[in-house]
Order: structure tokens, then sequence, then C-alpha cells
């Protein structure tokens, strides 16, 4: 059985955060029903190790119908800090068979200080290298103490968020009786809080990625503040009163609750923003000339 399912590029439905490869796009991370939602499933490795990912492509949300790869000569996966550049990236060829099994092995020369948060995609070509198809994922790269040195940053994982909020395991959620987030949703929120920080003026010299974001107990919090906004709408949409046997019911009535923790969390992250983009573009108002013609005269700005 294959370790995930992917759909064709548009992401796809169910086990995101669990369910078998057969199931849907499931993460090969964490476990859970609850979580299910439509989204890129989750690669996960850990600097200094091997790791081999085995992908089931598909053409269905299900992961009920292979794809069909007749034509198909080469299957290349690559992945990406952000979408916005190629000047750093991961690259690796597959090996796959008939049935849209790919076979994905990543080493010490892919994943060593490449810890962060990936945009990956699997491309397939036909003979003519012209790209056929291309399905999409997240690829995590957890800082272990192999592969990694002080001078890379402690990238944030799906974990240490849900140890920030508790939602750790079902057994943390009696209700719920399951996991609340999805990792992939964890990752989106992380994304979205580097694409805010990144288009909030001032614009700086120095821009941050899913890599290298440095500030990783705010990002939490930022990330944190997202989540909490996104169940907020989902119960407010979901929401709906009923009586029955006598009895009120009132289902998805928490929206104004983690309206209020999104609120909190998000105004620490805004203001948390604020405050350090303002010192570094103060920082970045200064600098030295060194003027060689002038007996190495230098000047300062």
């Amino acid at each position: 059985m294959a370790d995930i399912c992917l759909t064709e590029n548009i992401g796809g439905q169910g086990g995101i955060a669990g369910g078998g490869g057969n199931e849907g796009q499931s993460s090969i991370v964490s476990n859970g029903i609850g979580a299910n939602s439509y989204g890129y499933p989750v690669l996960e490795t850990v600097t200094g190790v091997t790791h081999t990912f085995t992908v089931q492509l598909t053409k269905d949300y299900t992961g009920a119908i292979p794809l069909d790869m007749t034509g198909i000569t080469k299957v290349v996966f690559e992945a990406r800090p952000t979408m916005n550049s190629s000047a750093r990236k991961i690259q690796k060829e597959c090996t796959f068979d008939a049935d849209g099994k790919v076979t994905l092995e990543l080493g010490p020369d892919e994943v060593n200080h490449n810890n962060g948060v990936w945009y990956g995609e699997f491309k397939l070509y036909d003979e003519n290298d012209v790209l056929r198809h291309d399905h999409r994922a997240y690829l995590c790269i957890r800082k272990g103490m192999d592969g990694s040195n002080d001078s890379d940053p402690n990238t944030i994982t799906a974990m240490d968020v849900r140890l920030a909020i508790m939602d750790v395991s079902p057994e943390a959620n009696v209700l719920l009786d399951d996991l609340e987030f999805s990792d992939v949703q964890i990752y989106a929120a992380v994304q979205r809080c580097i694409d805010e920080w990144e288009e909030k003026p001032p614009t700086l010299q120095t821009h941050f990625n899913s890599k290298n974001f440095p500030f990783r107990e705010h990002l939490i919090k930022g990330v944190v503040g997202y989540l909490m906004q996104q169940i907020a709408y989902k119960y407010t949409r979901n929401r709906m009163q009923y009586n029955a046997a006598g009895l009120t019911l009132d289902t998805n009535d928490k929206g104004p609750q983690y309206a209020a923790l999104a609120q909190a969390a998000r105004g620490e992250w805004i203001h948390f923003v604020d405050m350090k983009k303002a010192e570094l573009n103060m920082g970045e108002c200064y600098g030295v000339i060194d003027i060689p013609q002038f007996g190495g005269l230098t000047t300062w700005w």
C-alpha cells in the first residue's frame, strides 16, 4: 500500500490527517477522521536520514482510480521553499510503475540543511520531455541533530503548533474523539503568515520564506490565529438550531468562542509583525561605504 495518495494538481479529499492511502489524500504524519478536508497531503522527513516515499497517483479524490501512466517516461519530484522563486530547489527523479505508483527517495544530499516547509510537485513527462501531469504536495523537513547546524533556523512543525493548542491526539479532544486540524491546514497557515509578513509595509531588503523565517514563537502564534479563524468560519457556516423529542439542539455553536481566540492570537501576531518590521526597517537605514580612491575613506550613512 502507498504511503499517500495524490490526485492531480487540484488537491484531494479525505485523510489529510488520516486514513489509508486507498481512502484518499492521506498524510503519513497524523491519524484521524475529523481533520479530513480538501488540500495537498504532506510528506515529512528529517535531516540526516534517507526516507523512501511510496505515492499512489490517482485521477479522483477517493483514490479509487489509479492514474494511467501510458506514454509517461519520466517522473521528477521538485520542491521549492516559495513558488515565487526557483533559485533554491530540491529535485529528484523517481521510479514508477504502470499503475501510477511512484517511489521517491530523499537522502542527506536533498534534506541536509534544508529543514523547512517546501512546496512539492510530482511532474510527469512524456518521451518528448513535455509535462503531462502535475501532482502537488507539501514537503516538511524537520531539523534533526544530524544534517543541520546552528545557522539553520529551527523551523516549526505541525506538532509544535498542535502542542500549542492541545490538538495532539483524539484523547485530547473528548467531544471530537479526533484531531481538529489537519497537517495541511497547519502548513497552509504557516505560509499565510509568511505571506502576510512579506506583504505588510514597510518592504524590507531581507525576505523570508517557510524555510528561513527566524521568529519561531511568534510564527506559532500567527498560525494559531489563522487556524482559529478558519474553524470559526466552519462552525458559523454549519451552525443549525433544531428541536427533537422536546430537546433544543444547537450544533456547531462554537463560532464566537473560536473567533475570540482567533482575535487574541492574531492580535499578538500582528503587533509583533508591526514592531519587528519597524525595527528592521530602521536598521536598514544605516550602512557603510568604503571609498578606496580616497585612501580607504569610510563614509557612514
